[in-house]
């Protein structure tokens, strides 16, 4: 709290200090959902800055960790947002008639390649359960053939199509941001 009360004063030294203690651990939160890490250490920049630029909004009843990772949170969302309306801009161009049929064919080529890549990250386990769904079996005839219950399935099943396309957001987040 005499942080959070000393930051809205504007002292940079107590900044400078929660700046030291929270940037390795506000780093590591970005990159394990980024796989990039410059883009980590972008996003850890403009968290601090947005904590800095809005320090007379901060709750003193709130723990400063608390506050921070949630403006952590926001700025990983905003930049997720602003690159998916550049997408879109980009999509809409790229569907004009004169884009070349290898351009569109080299782009469905990457996007099998990033659900590949998707897939092959997912935990052994769940990597078995999804290929068998993708083989055409039920949720019903996995847990049989597994020797596990149907809602497991179901939920390791959901829990791999949210992770290839939380996976492949990502990655064509990352492949627009550096061209």
């Amino acid at each position: 709290m005499e942080r959070i009360v000393a930051i809205k004063a504007g002292s940079v030294t107590v900044f400078e200090e929660v700046y030291q203690q929270f940037h390795e651990k506000l780093y590591y939160y970005f990159l394990k959902r980024t796989a990039a890490a410059d883009v980590a250490e972008e996003l850890v920049q403009l968290t601090f800055i947005k904590l800095w630029r809005y320090r007379s909004h901060l709750d003193e009843t709130l723990p400063l960790s608390q506050q921070l990772f949630r403006i952590a949170s926001t700025t990983l969302i905003d930049v997720l947002r602003r690159k998916a309306q550049e997408r879109t801009v980009l999509v809409d161009v790229q569907q004009l008639p004169e884009v070349a049929d290898t351009s569109r064919h080299l782009q469905e080529r990457e996007t099998l390649d990033q659900v590949q890549r998707a897939m092959a990250a997912l935990p052994p386990e769940r990597k078995k359960i999804f290929g068998y769904r993708i083989q055409g079996f039920t949720n019903r005839e996995i847990a049989l053939r597994l020797s596990i219950s149907l809602k497991t399935v179901e939920n390791q099943v959901n829990r791999a199509i949210k992770q290839i396309r939380e996976a492949i957001v990502l990655l064509i987040f990352f492949a627009d941001a550096f061209q």
